[in-house]
């Protein structure tokens, strides 16, 4: 057990007034039993359209470290885990997806990682992982993708979960130079942390895929034409960087 208040958890969402309710509610109850290892709950509204940004003025109790940080506009996943960094305090950097398809009972896998590597990464496909309600078609797409990333060095690494956690003075040097806001943020992240030679340990988690996705199969596969365009711009950013 950690002797102090160590997790900023952040949680970005956008258009997830049906999902992040009842998340949320599990996020409050286990930290009224965890006190011990959340120090603060950022939820990133990036413009949401709904009545997102006032689901944590409802659930929020007396004691709960818990605040809202809002983009006027939606300017992508990737651009409110940014911003949930920048504001954040904790010695540990961890961020879960809205919709809860992680349950919060997994954290302490995520610490139990970051006290020996600089970033831990959900894994839904190694031995240990278990995963529900995972369509065929998902399951092809996501192996797929696996293989892709293999071209890049990525192919161990479940780029794609929402649940991924940074000690702290890794996630501002990642997080700093983020060029891509949305969706291929993760894969920007990993990228830039495989090429800075930080330790990555690849976490078994229970994921159960949930009814109201954003990311369909469609914007996985536009995706992956994106990437190597967005690998050559890092590239060339970091020879800048260390001729400067």
């Amino acid at each position: 057990m950690l002797k102090e208040p160590k997790i900023s958890l952040i949680i970005p969402a956008y258009n997830e007034e049906k999902r992040l309710n009842k998340f949320l509610r599990d996020v409050i109850h286990y930290y009224e039993r965890h006190q011990n290892q959340i120090r603060e709950i950022i939820i990133v509204d990036d413009g949401s359209t709904d009545q997102t940004k006032t689901i944590p003025d409802r659930l929020k109790k007396s004691g709960i470290p818990m605040r809202v940080l809002s983009h006027k506009v939606n300017l992508g996943k990737g651009a409110a885990v940014k911003t949930g960094v920048s504001a954040s305090r904790g010695n540990y950097i961890v961020f879960m997806d809205a919709d809860g398809a992680t349950p919060i009972g997994e954290l302490p896998k995520m610490i139990n990682a970051l006290a020996s590597h600089d970033i831990a990464v959900g894994n839904r496909w190694l031995p240990g992982a278990v995963t529900q309600r995972h369509s065929a078609l998902r399951r092809l797409s996501g192996w797929s993708y696996r293989t892709y990333m293999r071209l890049f060095h990525l192919g161990k690494v479940d780029t794609m979960c929402g649940f991924k956690g940074y000690r702290r003075h890794v996630a501002v040097d990642l997080f700093h130079r983020l060029q891509e806001p949305r969706w291929l943020f993760d894969t920007e992240i990993a990228y830039r942390a495989v090429r800075r030679q930080y330790s990555v340990a690849n976490v078994p988690i229970r994921w159960t895929s949930q009814d109201g996705s954003k990311l369909s199969t469609w914007t996985l596969i536009k995706s992956a034409f994106r990437i190597w365009p967005l690998i050559r711009r890092i590239k060339k950013q970091e020879r800048k960087i260390n001729q400067s």
